[in-house]
């Protein structure tokens, strides 16, 4: 797994996302993921089925409009990142009982350990600043959704 911002730059991005519910949009962001070659199409529904039983044991939505589903297959060989925005937002079980609007998918290799766990913490201190979901929920380009991330470090925004 390359670093932080390595991933971040990798990501495929869905913005303007329709989908009805939260599974909807697990399997969208997955078919799209398949679409720009990072899925293998034959190991799309194996890919859905990892995400899936790990939000069955748990919920990752957050509060804030944030969830970061993500499961651990045989489907990659390496961390595959996915960002989508539903501006509507759809229920995804938050505990704050808001929908949700921006979803980080992850798919991690069955075979590494858990350095996902740190991109993960990475990721959700950053999208805990207000700033950071504002800009998503703006984003009208892969590159403004990218630098909406990647523009905000521990200390604050970059400049």
């Amino acid at each position: 797994m390359g670093n932080f911002s390595e991933v971040i730059h990798h990501s495929l991005v869905c913005l303007g996302l329709t989908e009805s519910d939260g599974h909807r949009v697990v399997v969208a962001m997955i078919e799209k993921a398949v679409q720009e070659g990072l899925i293998q199409a034959a190991q799309m529904d194996e890919a859905i089925r990892a995400v899936m039983k790990r939000e069955m044991s748990a919920s990752t939505a957050m509060p804030d409009g944030i969830a970061l589903p993500h499961g651990r297959t045989d489907t990659v060989s390496d961390i595959v990142c996915m960002l989508g925005v539903h501006p509507r937002g759809v229920d995804f079980g938050a505990p704050d009982n808001q929908p949700t609007h921006i979803f980080v998918l992850l798919l991690v290799p069955a075979t590494v350990g858990c350095n996902h766990i740190h991109f993960l913490a990475n990721l959700s201190r950053r999208l805990m600043e207000q700033s950071v979901r504002l800009a998503l929920l703006g984003a009208q380009t892969r590159e403004q959704a990218l630098n909406a991330i990647l523009s905000f470090s521990e200390e604050g925004p970059l400049t």
